[in-house]
């Protein structure tokens, strides 16, 4: 049985020539490595050291360091911004002790079925930082469609520009409170006194990984409240979903719906109650 090399870099680019050598991965929370083991890798790379542990806001972007844990975003975003849909996500994602170890590079990297971060990413026009290989920014679109970014690169921070002052939804349909979800809703809004101003919906667990429900979208925004109940809003939030243990396609696809709608009208009317 071959030994697994540990390194523990002082810098970036340490870390990123020891990334680049075959069957070496990235440690930050290391909930990866739990479900997956480390048995068939040569190195593992600590990143503790370089620093990448900060949120901060600058200019009106919010900038989250990859090591930074669901934790520690939830707690910090509840203080400063409570509305804020990303707080609000990663406080309720997973159980407490997984809370403080999953790292936000660790879930962009991975971005799984059940992912509490992808939603938020969608509707807050997410970027996500990397350095070495293949270093730059990237949309969550661009991200998802090439897993081969990953390659020789380590995500750094993920960055979100105008993440505040909007008023959030957030849903996680699971069957207790720290399972995975089926899916998960996520809209954000503005509006003023009766009009519409923005509204960006977002379901995620779906076949397509995340989907913006643009023709929703596109409907809503700009428009007067009433639109609401002109509007057949389950019709256009169905999503398709494959067979899961919570349920049929057909099921959680009208759920999805359902839930979608509660939330327009939690954020638009303050009718029901936000989760």
């Amino acid at each position: 049985m071959s030994t697994v090399q540990w390194y523990f870099p002082d810098t970036l680019d340490e870390a990123i020539s020891y990334l680049g050598r075959e069957k070496t991965v990235p440690h930050g929370g290391g909930t990866s490595l739990i479900k997956s083991g480390i048995a068939s890798l040569e190195g593992v790379v600590d990143l503790s050291r370089l620093g990448l542990d900060s949120l901060k806001m600058d200019k009106g972007i919010l900038e989250a360091g990859a090591c930074m844990t669901f934790g520690c975003v939830a707690e910090s975003l509840a203080n400063l911004h409570p509305e804020c849909i990303l707080g609000k996500a990663l406080g309720t994602s997973a159980s407490t002790p997984m809370r403080n170890l999953i790292t936000l590079g660790g879930s962009a990297s991975l971005f799984p079925l059940w992912s509490d971060l992808i939603g938020p990413m969608s509707v807050l026009h997410g970027v996500i930082c990397t350095e070495g290989k293949n270093g730059g920014t990237y949309d969550l679109h661009s991200w998802l469609a090439d897993r081969s970014l990953q390659k020789g690169t380590m995500i750094t921070a993920l960055l979100f520009p105008d993440p505040v002052d909007w008023i959030s939804f957030y849903y996680r349909e699971t069957r207790v409170g720290f399972d995975y979800p089926a899916f998960t809703v996520s809209i954000l809004a503005r509006k003023n006194n009766s009009a519409i101003d923005k509204v960006r919906i977002a379901v995620s667990g779906g076949l397509d990984r995340v989907r913006r429900l643009s023709e929703l979208e596109d409907r809503l925004s700009g428009a007067d409240l009433s639109v609401l109940s002109a509007l057949d809003i389950r019709k256009m939030a169905s999503v398709e979903f494959g067979r899961k243990p919570a349920g049929s396609p057909e099921y959680l696809s009208e759920v999805a719906a359902v839930q979608v709608e509660r939330g327009l009208k939690t954020v638009l009317t303050g009718e029901g109650e936000s989760r």
